[in-house]
């Protein structure tokens, strides 16, 4: 039995992610899944979340944006709406979106698509707590 399995990642943008790592944790709207190898077959969503991966011994965090998760025959395929690495993420940008969402969803005068505003949001203090808590 293998001690890896394989790991794509996609975005809009392209391949941003392929390789054998060891394990890897994503959360959906009900809770965590932490995927190992040979794990059993299943489709779900993925919330926007502070995203784990286990490669060559190593924890690397990412800030994920939310997306799809497939896992068959043991091989896991994650389609995000984005991901970026603690190393990608600009704090300042990332805080300066918080307050831009923020200042839209407090405005009750304004015309706004909550819904985008809260995923704006949610999206900007992912990023702020990655870099925060690591």
């Amino acid at each position: 039995m293998t001690n890896t399995f394989l790991l794509t990642i996609l975005t809009p943008f392209g391949r941003y992610f392929s390789g054998q790592v060891e394990f890897l944790e994503v959360r959906n709207d009900k809770y965590s899944l932490g995927i190992l190898p040979h794990h059993a077959d299943l489709i779900s969503t993925v919330s926007i979340c502070k995203m784990k991966i286990r490669e060559g011994g190593m924890d690397n965090f990412y800030a994920c944006g939310g997306g799809i998760i497939q896992i068959e025959n043991g091989n896991v395929t994650l389609i995000l709406n984005s991901v970026e690495s603690k190393n990608e993420i600009d704090v300042e940008r990332a805080k300066s979106a918080k307050q831009r969402a923020q200042d839209r969803l407090d405005n009750k005068n304004e015309q706004i698509d909550i819904a985008r505003a809260k995923a704006a949001l949610a999206r900007a203090i992912n990023r702020i707590n990655l870099i925060e808590d690591n």
